[in-house]
């Protein structure tokens, strides 16, 4: 099998805070791609202990499933520690990490896992020919920001703070993981900028991002853009 030939396993890590309403939904529709595209795969979700009851969802769904492997974090919460606590436990050769809300479609995991064969990692972006958002003007403030990251700030991308990406697990790992993967979607900032600094070959692939099916954001539009500015500067001038 071709794929094989290139990718022995794929780990999709989706961190989860109150997001009963999407995850086994999302969980199904991903079980569904990677059968037909027949990709070997687990699936890692990695719980901070929803009260809303999401991580007895996914058990009362998938009591006895294999493929999904579910995580409560009861003394740690955060996006970034969650992703890393997910890289942690993950068997495959080839890492995705993805968000729960449907804003991350789970139809481009096949072209992500397609393109990773060339690359060292794959980001989805909204930002290049076939992209966008359906929240139009969330859409053209992260817009303007990231050709301020790429233009002025000299980032890598015309997508910045994707959070849906395909990563080789050896590069992944010969980054600095601990430094990386702090705070919230800050972090992914310092995944491209190390990338960059360990000349990690880098591919934008299009995505576009509907809005969420079902509960709130967690994600504070003004909080995060300055979360996210002052990580830039930081980055850019060498002060992180």
């Amino acid at each position: 099998m071709l794929f094989r030939k290139f990718v022995n396993k794929v780990s999709i890590i989706i961190p989860t805070f109150n997001e009963k309403g999407n995850i086994v939904l999302l969980i199904d529709k991903i079980q569904e791609v990677i059968t037909h595209g027949k990709i070997l795969s687990e699936i890692i979700i990695v719980d901070d202990n929803s009260p809303d009851g999401t991580a007895l969802e996914i058990k009362n769904r998938f009591p006895k499933e294999e493929v999904v492997r579910l995580f409560v974090r009861k003394k740690e919460k955060g996006l970034a520690s969650a992703i890393l606590f997910g890289i942690r436990k993950a068997v495959g050769d080839v890492i995705i990490n993805m968000d729960a809300d449907f804003n991350h479609p789970p139809e481009l995991i096949p072209r992500l896992i397609e393109e990773i064969k060339s690359y060292d990692l794959v980001i989805a972006s909204r930002f290049i020919k076939g992209g966008g958002m359906e929240d139009k003007f969330r859409y053209f403030f992260t817009y303007i920001f990231n050709l301020f990251l790429k233009n002025i700030l000299g980032f890598p991308t015309m997508d910045n703070m994707s959070g849906f990406y395909a990563i080789k697990r050896k590069k992944l790992f010969s980054l600095p993981l601990e430094t990386i993967y702090r705070g919230y979607g800050e972090y992914h900032l310092r995944l491209l900028c190390y990338a960059k600094k360990h000349s990690l070959n880098i591919k934008e692939t299009p995505v576009y991002y509907p809005k969420r099916r079902y509960g709130k954001s967690k994600s504070n539009l003004i909080k995060m853009f300055f979360q996210c500015l002052l990580t830039a500067f930081k980055l850019a001038f060498k002060f992180e």
